[in-house]
């Protein structure tokens, strides 16, 4: 049993490492501790919690922390060490299931790696890296200001300085600190807890959603999936229109811009094929009121700028309503 556990302490001291790594947590200059005590062991709140071998039931004290890495051996060495230390720990080896882990279980902090390979980058379709990942964080209504933490073992200066563009909250080089990565968690999440949200929907209704970006039509399909919701994807007018010709849509998500192709022309097809059908315009472009009111007037139901996915889900569903 002994010989087990030294084992354990030499493989997590092997993945995680002991040195001073480069960490610049995004902290005003007089919270900042140029003196932290790489000797002293690592200090986590909540440490009243069940055995580390498993994260906290729901229901339980200990903050969420959700950790996306597509290495195996980090993601078991950093979960044994927080969840030891009374968080709740959730792990994802890649995008797809990161967001989906977000969307379920609401974390309140998440430590990012930034690069993976091909072979685990494509969840869902979607070519993810740490930044795809970053940007659909900020559009989600669970994680729009949830902390991120970068664990990385790329060690370019612009890439740091993207990182913090990007607006993470500290940066940390592999293998990682464990005393300083501790300290910066518990610095950043405290003892608050992020409101759930929640919004109900028209079970059962068909949406057919026109996008031709992969990660948009990926991360609108969960949501509105999730709301109870049957969704058709499609990535441009063709496509479209093939789908209204085996099943007819309730309505239509449609996006402005489809590489070039007008999304204007192409409401104006699926209308002649189907006049009485809603149709929600969204856009990531800017329009002024009188722009937006032609579009109304062509035979759109609704405009919307693409903000965040709880704004989508709330302008499908007012759609539904009216």
């Amino acid at each position: 049993m002994q010989a087990d556990s030294k084992l354990a302490r030499n493989v997590l001291q092997l993945c995680l490492g002991k040195q001073h790594n480069y960490l610049t947590p995004r902290l005003a200059p007089t919270e900042m501790n140029t003196s932290i005590p790489f000797s002293k062991p690592i200090s986590f709140p909540n440490p009243k919690q069940p055995s580390a071998a498993t994260s906290v039931p729901a229901g339980g004290t200990g903050k969420k922390i959700l950790i996306v890495d597509d290495s195996v051996v980090i993601l078991k060495a950093l979960s044994v060490k927080l969840r030891g230390q009374g968080y709740q720990v959730f792990t994802a080896v890649e995008g797809s299931e990161a967001v989906s882990t977000v969307r379920r279980e609401r974390p309140d902090l998440i430590l990012l790696d930034i690069n993976f390979p091909p072979d685990v980058a494509h969840g869902g379709g979607v070519a993810w890296d740490g930044f795809l990942i970053m940007s659909w964080l900020r559009r989600m209504d669970e994680a729009v200001n949830t902390p991120v933490l970068i664990i990385t073992g790329n060690a370019r200066e612009e890439l740091r300085e993207r990182c913090f563009k990007a607006g993470v909250s500290g940066y940390f080089q592999k293998p990682i600190n464990i005393e300083e990565l501790g300290a910066t968690i518990t610095k950043l999440i405290g003892d608050k807890k992020g409101d759930a949200a929640g919004a109900g929907s028209e079970k059962g209704k068909v949406v057919l959603l026109i996008d031709d970006e992969q990660d948009w039509r990926f991360m609108a399909s969960l949501y509105l999936k999730d709301a109870g919701l049957q969704v058709l994807a499609a990535a441009d007018g063709a496509e479209a229109l093939e789908k209204i010709r085996t099943t007819r849509p309730d309505l239509v998500l449609l996006d402005l811009n489809l590489a070039g192709e007008s999304g204007l022309e192409v409401m104006k097809v699926l209308k002649e094929h189907q006049p009485n059908l809603r149709i929600v315009l969204y856009t990531g472009l800017n329009h002024d009121p009188e722009a937006v009111q032609n579009m109304i007037r062509l035979g759109a139901h609704q405009y919307v700028r693409k903000t965040t996915m709880g704004e989508m889900l709330k302008a499908v569903q007012n759609a539904f309503a009216a």
